[in-house]
Order: C-alpha cells, then structure tokens, then sequence
C-alpha cells in the first residue's frame, strides 16, 4: 500500500507541463492550461500570441474557448490548471464562465492577476466559490519558462530573476 498516495491535482498539472514541453520544443511559449471535469481532460490550451500575432491567444482563453458551450452548461463543475498564474484578461473569462477551481504553476509577478481579486467587488463575490491552489509544481512550470527565454531571448519578464 502506497502510504504517500498521490497529490489529485498532480496528473492534470503533469498533462500541461506535458503539453509545454512539446509547445517549447517547437520554439512556442511553455504556457498551458488544462481543463478537467470529473477526471476527464476536456480542453487543452496553448499559448499561442506570437504566430501569428495576437495578444489575446492565451493559453487560458484556447482552453476555454474549445469547450464554451460544455462550459455553459457544467458551471461549477471543472477545474483549470495553468503553468503560468493567469492574467487580468484570462482570470476574469475563468471566473466568468464559472470555472470552480483553480490550479497554478509558476507566478507571474508582473502580469499575474489572482492577487487582484479581493479589490474588485465583483470578483470578490465570485472569489468565495473560487478555490485556488497557485504554485502548484511551480518549479516544473518555472524551469520551463526560463529556458524559453534563455533559447529565444524573448519575454524575459517571465524568467526567474538572479539576485
């Protein structure tokens, strides 16, 4: 018998980090997002605002828009996972579509919003039947981001910064 088993979330947060490998490999940004309803992964997402050029291709808003209509119909029933903490844009469609849960990898200080929803009064409310769990295998999420910078040269804000 297993006597460490499992952490629930770690399957689904190893699938987006699955995805990012391959999206790195390919010379895409390593961000991910991953929706899950009763176990079963129903929508994948990548980061996709540099071919062609569009800042709204986030990972987040791929995912979310691939399963809108299932979405619609099972509020409060799926969880995101995230290799990256969402952004104001991505956080506010997770919210609104009535994503229960969720989960993030590595944080995002300079566009990260998850610390942003006690200071609106609408999030605030829609906050207490959130749950969120941020740094979810964030070394994993992080590792991969900077080695996107350090090959490409490119958003370096996403690295981790040598003090």
């Amino acid at each position: 018998m297993n006597a460490n088993p499992p952490h629930p979330h770690r399957e689904y947060m190893l699938a987006a980090l699955s995805q990012a490998r391959l999206a790195l490999d390919a010379g895409n940004m390593p961000i991910v997002a991953v929706i899950v309803h009763n176990g079963t992964i129903i929508a994948v997402g990548r980061n996709a605002i540099d071919h062609p050029a569009n800042d709204t291709h986030h990972a987040e808003l791929s995912a979310i828009q691939s399963v809108a209509s299932f979405l619609a119909e099972h509020k409060r029933q799926c969880t995101i996972y995230t290799t990256l903490e969402p952004c104001m844009m991505c956080l506010g469609a997770i919210i609104n579509v009535g994503i229960q849960t969720i989960v993030t990898g590595a944080a995002a200080p300079l566009v990260g919003a998850i610390g942003l929803l006690p200071h609106n009064d609408y999030y605030k409310r829609k906050e207490s039947a959130l749950q969120l769990v941020s740094g979810f295998m964030a070394e994993e999420s992080q590792a991969l981001l900077n080695d996107y910078v350090l090959k490409t040269g490119l958003r370096a804000h996403l690295a981790t910064q040598a003090t």
